[in-house]
């Protein structure tokens, strides 16, 4: 599966974003650039380009918040 379509992609962005905004409480732009999905067997394998745009203070949370 691949998600190539700009609007594809921007739609995808939106909801990554409000995700990350509801579960996670980070306050992130988020900008999908690539996504590809290759099953093979019993593997599969993602390939995932994603730019996110944060303040530094929600850098500092979300660095602190996986223990680095």
């Amino acid at each position: 599966m691949k998600i190539e379509s700009k609007w594809t992609r921007g739609i995808a962005s939106l909801l990554i974003g409000k995700a990350m905004r509801k579960k996670l409480g980070y306050d992130v732009d988020v900008q999908l650039n690539h996504f590809r999905t290759t099953i093979l067997e019993e593997k599969a394998h993602v390939h995932l380009d994603i730019d996110l745009e944060l303040s530094k203070d929600e850098l500092d949370k979300l660095i602190k918040s996986i223990g680095l």
